[in-house]
């Protein structure tokens, strides 16, 4: 894959937010806010979206307010706020390619200006998130379990964490999310195994992020994925190094 033009990875605290600034989202992301029972989550996820706006405000120079959100679903083919998060712009034509993740009070947030990138994924966990009975046999393929064996048991739940956040990041690009079942998803090798359809036959690359590089705090695991088709004309409809034991 050629390196991804204009990709912007940030580290935000969500805290930090500034939750009077709801009038720059949209209908829709407002409408999906007012989904959530709990004020406690309907914040964090207005928070998210607030700076997800701002991030990509300050890689476009467009105003945040003037961006239109157009999240799409491969799954079920909607756009009801959901899916491959992508935002219209009054700079550009197409749609701007963007992710994030939420774990405590941090959110990563990604966005890319490459026009051939057809999915992008980043995952954001507490380096323990994994560390449960039976993670292997819910969310593993059988050569990562194998590659589990060869862990040394005080390392085993970090690992496990390592796997898990780049398994998300691939279904976040993919727009599925945990619809797909994360044990039919491999990340133990230098692509995605275990896809269907288009992003089978894709360009991937998924890479472990380095927390203190981002500014996380200590314990923290991140990764992101992106894809786009070898025939970059054929995108998604508009509408990763090897993993060794460590």
């Amino acid at each position: 894959m050629t390196p991804l033009q204009g990709l912007s990875l940030a580290a935000v605290r969500l805290s930090d937010a500034d939750l009077g600034l709801t009038h720059i989202l949209d209908e829709a992301e407002l409408a999906r806010a007012a989904t959530f029972r709990s004020p406690a989550l309907r914040d964090t996820f207005t928070a998210g979206r607030i700076a997800l706006r701002l991030h990509i405000s300050a890689l476009t120079g467009d105003s945040p307010g003037s961006l239109t959100a157009d999240y799409f679903c491969p799954t079920c083919g909607n756009r009801a706020g959901h899916g491959i998060p992508q935002y219209r712009l009054p700079s550009r034509t197409g749609h701007l390619r963007a992710s994030l993740s939420r774990s405590a009070n941090w959110c990563l947030l990604a966005a890319s200006l490459d026009e051939g990138l057809a999915g992008i994924g980043v995952d954001l966990e507490d380096g323990s998130a994994a560390d449960f009975d039976g993670f292997p046999s819910l969310a593993l393929t059988a050569t990562e379990r194998g590659q589990l064996q060869e862990v040394p048991p005080a390392l085993k739940a970090k690992f496990q964490t390592r796997l898990w956040v780049r398994k998300e990041a691939v279904l976040k690009a993919l727009g599925t999310g945990l619809a797909k079942a994360p044990s039919a998803v491999d990340v133990s090798g230098p692509i995605p195994a275990g896809l269907s359809g288009p992003p089978a036959a894709a360009l991937w690359k998924v890479e472990d992020l380095s927390p203190a590089a981002l500014g996380l705090p200590g314990g923290f695991a991140a990764a992101i994925a992106t894809w786009q088709p070898r025939d970059v004309r054929a995108s998604w409809p508009d509408g990763i190094g090897s993993l060794p034991p460590r």
